[in-house]
């Protein structure tokens, strides 16, 4: 009798910090970001090699080209070979995207959903992007995967109204694309800029009238903390978790573990530490 051994793998949620190249783009404001230096890229790409991830949700990522020459002038070419990005609706040009050691399929882009805002007669749409794509992890299994970086705090009362509205819109889109997809393995990831207590993550944590909701891996240590990484921010914001990883019920059966990832260089690499989970599916 031939036993399979189980399919492990790790999957990772990191906001970048301004991954920006030194070309000005149209139509996007991207003339008051300067491009991340090599000594910041060189931090990030020490902090994502040595996470062991098989799959990284990013957040803060210019476009496709700058990703890809990250990637490629810091080692992580042969580590991460498939890259998803689609340009988003951020105006500075921020977007989310996937490094992944698999083949990544199904892409599709959210960034035309329109959904109300409370208080406000025009509709809104994603602040970026929900970014969904499928990756087969080892074993053959079917992952859904879906990217977020919701509205920052810095906007205010408007940004609260809006993050939260923003929530709902992409629970409906992950309830819709999830309902039919093989094995029900699903895991949404991202900078949510808002802890695990606030009505924007209650708003996928809480179950709905049919009972649907996605469990934080974090659940056991709520207090985990992922921003910021630097003394000067955390004095006036606090340390607390804003970047979540959120999965389907049947994703957590296979939770072996989650990790905040520390690193010598990590306020150089980012002002976010990355966040990650680990799976075993028998």
């Amino acid at each position: 009798m031939t036993v399979n051994p189980p399919a492990r793998f790790t999957l990772a949620s990191y906001n970048v910090l301004n991954l920006f190249d030194h070309v000005d783009d149209p139509g996007k404001k991207d003339e008051d970001t300067p491009p991340k230096s090599a000594q910041s890229q060189a931090a990030l790409a020490e902090v994502m090699g040595s996470s062991g991830a098989d799959v990284i949700a990013l957040q803060e990522v210019e476009n496709l080209g700058i990703l890809t020459s990250f990637r490629d002038r810091n080692g992580l070419a042969q580590t991460y070979p498939h890259l998803l990005l689609l340009e988003g609706n951020d105006n500075r040009g921020i977007d989310v995207a996937l490094m992944s050691k698999y083949p990544i399929r199904n892409a599709v882009s959210h960034k035309d959903t329109t959904f109300k805002v409370e208080g406000e007669k025009k509709k809104g749409h994603f602040l970026r992007d929900v970014l969904q794509a499928d990756i087969e992890m080892p074993g053959k299994i079917p992952v859904r995967f879906f990217v977020t970086h919701f509205a920052s705090k810095l906007g205010g009362g408007r940004a609260d109204r809006l993050r939260k509205a923003e929530a709902k819109a992409a629970r409906e889109i992950i309830q819709k694309e999830t309902a039919n997809f093989p094995g029900q393995r699903y895991v949404l990831m991202g900078d949510f800029n808002d802890t695990p207590d606030s009505p924007a993550v209650k708003t996928f944590t809480t179950p709905d009238k049919s009972g649907w909701a996605l469990r934080d891996v974090f659940a056991d240590a709520p207090d985990t903390v992922s921003y910021p990484t630097d003394e000067e921010s955390a004095a006036k914001w606090g340390r607390k978790r804003i970047d979540q990883i959120l999965v389907s019920p049947q994703l957590l059966e296979s939770l072996r573990g989650h990790q905040v990832h520390h690193h010598d260089h990590d306020q150089l690499a980012s002002d976010h530490w990355m966040v990650s989970s680990s799976f075993e599916v028998r």
